[in-house]
């Protein structure tokens, strides 16, 4: 019996496109997008970040400092926010996360993320994150990432349930086999119709 649902943050809750972030920063700093791609993605600040390894001030500091663009960048919120302006709602998944709290089960969101991702979301006040989440799992506070298995004992422990009474939602293949690997009921999708069909599957809808 599955007695708590783990959703993915990116690809379940809300779709994202990292061409539409370099884009955003391309154009405050006025450069090309590569030099972003390169500076964000390609140096692994993105990801050192994602693991809580670099905060949001030093990211930011660390990218400006890298960056020679025509334009004078200070203000490191903006630069934040282009970074974090990527982010859509999958909106259908609003109905989906109460209809699953109302089967009885109860839900949280396992996600690999940074802190200005997860700051930006938040000050969208969109519905989907108005919760209540019983447990928010993030990689940068726990300074692990899927597929990594401390991010998935972390995830066990606030859940609070036994491994095989959880059921997680990633659009990943790796995170749902290492989700599995620990005893986990894992499906891999999309938010959406996919994830409405995974969650009827189970019985959860």
């Amino acid at each position: 019996m599955i007695q708590f649902v783990y959703f993915d943050l990116g690809n379940i809750l809300w779709s994202f496109d990292e061409d539409r972030a370099c884009q955003n920063a391309a154009d405050l700093f006025g450069v090309g997008t590569a030099e972003i791609r390169q500076a964000v993605y390609e140096s692994g600040l993105q990801d050192r970040a994602e693991h809580g390894r670099v905060s949001t001030t030093g990211f930011c500091e660390q990218l400006v400092s890298s960056i020679a663009g025509t334009n004078q960048v200070s203000d490191l919120r903006a630069v934040a926010d282009a970074l974090s302006d990527m982010f859509t709602p999958i909106e259908s998944m609003v109905s989906v996360i109460e209809a699953v709290r109302c089967s009885g089960a109860r839900v949280g969101i396992l996600s690999n993320t940074c802190e200005h991702h997860w700051d930006w979301i938040g000050r969208q006040q969109h519905p989907m994150m108005a919760g209540p989440f019983d447990a928010i799992v993030l990689s940068y506070e726990v300074n692990s990432m899927k597929p990594d298995d401390q991010i998935y004992r972390a995830a066990e422990l606030a859940a609070g349930v036994p491994a095989d009474q959880i059921l997680f939602l990633d659009d990943k293949p790796e995170n749902v086999l290492a989700a599995k690997m620990r005893g986990w009921q894992a499906e891999q999708c999309l938010g959406g119709s996919e994830a409405n069909a995974v969650l009827k599957k189970r019985e959860l809808l």
